[in-house]
């Protein structure tokens, strides 16, 4: 009893401890040129593309009506230590609800939706990038602790929040996207009454050393998944005398326009969208430079059928957003024929693995991907609700990946 006694007091002090202000000083800002870029770029620059300034200041210019961008920068004894990179969105109550699922007469979340229904509209603040997988949005030097570096983050996510009040109230605060390592490092979080959510794992496809064109990835497969690859996929495509390459920036320039609506065909089927980008947003990126950005096309006869934007970050290439001509589809394997490009594309730049997100998890397992298991910090502003998220609010729910091995063993 002494023990339980002493741990619960150890707990209490250590929660009161967190919730207070930290030593710590902060720069805010509303553009990333308006922060010191010397001492953003001595912390970001581990993290690659996801994290520079020219990736964040292409979002900015990209003219995304879903959203705005913070950032901070933290300082310890006049040196920077922590940088972080936010997203403030409204979202509706309907694109939080991947698979809403039944209400029962009378059950809290009838209630909740009931309730909340005049407000469809909710105000989001994100740690991290809406538009990638992974940590994208806070970076730390290498000797901060987890408990200083976290409970640093979680000062400016307050800090900004209480700012915000002058453009009407924040309902939820994000930490996104956590693998099993980040989210042990960040246990702070919920010592401030954050709760943990497990979504959809993130597929990621390794590499193997001795890969070096498409071809060598094909060799490693066993026959029945290659020429299931080669017969399904590559060949009716050829057949319909369709090519694919990377596009030239003035052919992106030319194009936005047809990708923005073959973006949006794969939009308006998705179950969760709570980001749409704009046909400003492809310029944006192709202008980071084909060694930092990609677009990838898929024609027929002159006309576009389908692209995917793949974004290089040194060894970790990631297949980003994605459109496809959805009538075309329906007798072409257009979709995978896009993602295996993301492969060739990563062999080409001498990646050493590939981020194919949450979506498709079985026609990505049977690609060789491997499930990352993946999730998230969640707070409300509302007590209430902050405690019955996990339990009740059904906000994220997902599906396992198939255990799947495509390879030779």
């Amino acid at each position: 009893m002494k023990q339980l006694a002493r741990q619960l007091g150890d707990g209490w002090k250590l929660r009161r401890r967190l919730r207070q202000a930290s030593a710590l000083n902060f720069a805010f800002s509303e553009r990333i040129d308006f922060l010191n870029g010397q001492h953003w770029d001595q912390l970001a620059a581990p993290h690659g593309l996801l994290m520079s300034r020219d990736y964040w200041r292409a979002l900015e210019q990209s003219g995304l009506a879903d959203f705005e961008v913070r950032y901070a920068l933290a300082y310890r004894d006049g040196a920077p230590v922590a940088a972080v990179a936010m997203q403030l969105l409204e979202v509706s109550l309907e694109t939080m609800h991947a698979h809403p699922g039944p209400r029962p007469e009378g059950s809290l979340r009838a209630a909740l939706a009931q309730n909340l229904k005049p407000r469809l509209r909710q105000r989001l603040l994100v740690c991290g990038n809406m538009l990638s997988y992974g940590l994208d949005g806070a970076a730390f030097a290498a000797d901060l602790d987890p408990q200083t570096r976290w409970q640093a983050t979680a000062e400016i996510l307050y800090r900004i929040r209480r700012a915000e009040k002058l453009n009407g109230q924040i309902d939820f605060v994000l930490v996104k996207d956590l693998d099993e390592t980040a989210r042990e490092d960040s246990q702070a979080l919920g010592k401030l009454s954050y709760s943990a959510l497990e979504t959809e794992p993130n597929m990621v496809l390794p590499l193997a050393d001795d890969w070096r064109v498409y071809d060598d990835y094909l060799a490693g497969m066993t026959s029945k998944y290659r020429s299931a690859i080669r017969q399904q996929i590559f060949k009716p495509i050829e057949a319909a005398g369709c090519e694919i390459g990377v596009m030239t920036p003035e052919q992106v320039d030319a194009q936005a326009e047809r990708m923005q609506q073959l973006y949006l065909a794969v939009q308006d089927n998705a179950t969760l969208r709570p980001v749409t980008v704009s046909a400003a947003y492809w310029r944006r990126m192709a202008a980071l430079g084909p060694e930092r950005a990609e677009l990838r096309g898929l024609w027929r006869d002159g006309a576009l059928l389908g692209f995917l934007l793949v974004l290089k970050n040194g060894a970790e290439i990631t297949a980003a957003q994605i459109g496809f001509d959805r009538a075309a589809a329906k007798t072409l394997p257009l979709y995978l024929r896009l993602l295996h490009s993301a492969i060739e594309s990563a062999l080409a730049a001498g990646g050493r693995r590939v981020i194919f997100g949450r979506t498709a998890l079985e026609p990505k397992a049977r690609m060789g991907c491997r499930p990352v298991p993946t999730s998230l910090w969640i707070r409300h502003r509302q007590p209430v609700l902050n405690s019955l998220i996990r339990r009740s609010f059904g906000i994220v729910q997902h599906e396992d990946a198939p255990t799947i091995n495509p390879f030779k063993k």
